[in-house]
């Protein structure tokens, strides 16, 4: 049996090297045919996305440099200062060529409103470079995709409406696949107001290519972009936003 786990266990670490080499080859791909000139990263922590030679990049998070070791549990971590990817407050309109954002609209609780606030600080023909988790191939898999409608109401409140929503859909669908433990079902509430109260960081949202496709197109309706994309890898849809 310790054989056979030993074997179990390599395979999966293979498995895993092999995606993370074609996800890697993917994004330098796509960072190579778009982005130039200055931008930022929010959210990089321990994996930042490839660049092109020639780029000049800022990386910035919420945490600062010593909470993104600890939360990512490494030394390794990628930041240069704060900055809010819901807000970019302190950043100055139409000041970026390109915006990274790779695994981090899923942890707003606005993404209407930071898809817009993103835009807002890119130069006309500006990059935003999206790269969004398939909900169908991470451990959201077993929640309720989130539907237009609820997104919609997370822009007129920031997100208050919802939120306990969001944390007993972590409770009940994403804990079980992330621990071997279930709760039952009349301690949902319970645990659900507990982590809600300690603000536990989580996925706010969970889409396929085409629903968040549908997400932007709503944006659209307001906020002139263009959409090139998606291109599906591994468990990710990359979409790239230019600004209008």
């Amino acid at each position: 049996m310790a054989v056979a786990a030993a074997c179990h266990r390599q395979r999966r670490e293979l498995t895993e090297q092999l995606y993370e080499r074609e996800l890697l080859g993917v994004r330098r791909a796509i960072a190579s045919l778009h982005l130039r000139g200055q931008g930022v990263e929010v959210g990089a922590g321990s994996r930042p996305f490839p660049l092109p030679e020639g780029v000049t990049c800022f990386y910035g998070d919420v945490r600062d440099g010593q909470q993104l070791q600890d939360y990512f549990q490494r030394q390794e971590v990628t930041f240069d200062g704060r900055l809010d990817a819901q807000t970019f407050e302190g950043v100055p309109d139409g000041s970026l060529d390109f915006v990274i954002s790779a695994h981090v609209i899923e942890h707003l609780e606005d993404p209407i409103n930071a898809v817009r606030n993103t835009l807002r600080v890119l130069r006309p023909g500006g990059v935003f470079l999206l790269a969004v988790p398939d909900m169908r191939f991470t451990f959201d898999h077993q929640r309720p995709p989130t539907p237009l409608e609820h997104v919609i109401a997370d822009s007129q409140d920031g997100g208050a409406g919802t939120r306990m929503q969001a944390y007993l859909e972590h409770v009940r669908y994403v804990h079980p696949v992330l621990s071997p433990s279930i709760i039952p079902e009349d301690q949902v509430l319970a645990e659900a107001q507990r982590i809600n109260e300690q603000r536990m960081d989580l996925h706010f949202h969970a889409w396929t290519g085409e629903s968040f496709r549908e997400l932007l197109e709503h944006i659209r309706q307001e906020t002139p972009f263009q959409v090139e994309g998606p291109v599906f890898v591994v468990n990710e849809n990359i979409f790239v936003l230019r600004r209008g």
